[in-house]
């Protein structure tokens, strides 16, 4: 009994310490991952409006990470959702200028299967299916790759219902 109870006490004070330590390291570095993060954001919504300010507009939806405004320019809508790969999320940066024309899909994370969803992530596809867009025009599937097609559909409709309902 003695034995256990020095064994359990042991592991209290390590698992605290280890606690702590993790607790610091975190403290230290979440500020950089977050400076990070936010140098990546910009990096890609400057892809789309370069030399552009952004300013946010809080907006609520589950399939709308983020709107953005470029000053005179137009707007970026983050959006995400599920396609083929339920296991990981796309998520896609749309840019419309200010008649709500799609100026820009910009993919920043998908793990659709090689050789037919990610053909919906191809330059080629993104110019002719997404771009040039008003805002009354239905996004067009890309055969073979219904799951995947369908996911794009879904955040480019919602990123241009966003953009009707702020404009």
């Amino acid at each position: 009994m003695n034995k256990t109870l020095k064994l359990l006490l042991f592991l209290g004070i390590v698992s605290a310490v280890s606690g702590l330590a993790i607790g610091a390291v975190n403290s230290v570095v979440a500020p950089v991952i977050e400076e990070n993060d936010i140098k990546a954001e910009k990096k890609n919504l400057s892809a789309i409006f370069p030399e552009s300010e952004f300013e946010q507009i809080e907006y609520e939806n589950e399939k709308i990470l983020t709107v953005y405004k470029a000053e005179d320019k137009g707007y970026v809508v983050k959006a995400t959702t599920i396609g083929f790969n339920a296991s990981e999320p796309i998520i896609i940066l749309v840019g419309f200028d200010t008649e709500g024309n799609t100026v820009a899909v910009k993919p920043l994370r998908q793990q659709e299967t090689d050789g037919f969803g990610s053909k919906c992530f191809e330059k080629a596809n993104i110019e002719s299916l997404y771009v040039g867009r008003d805002l009354d025009t239905e996004v067009d599937l890309l055969a073979g790759a219904t799951f995947t097609s369908n996911a794009m559909r879904e955040m480019i409709t919602e990123a241009q219902n966003v953009i009707r309902e702020i404009k």
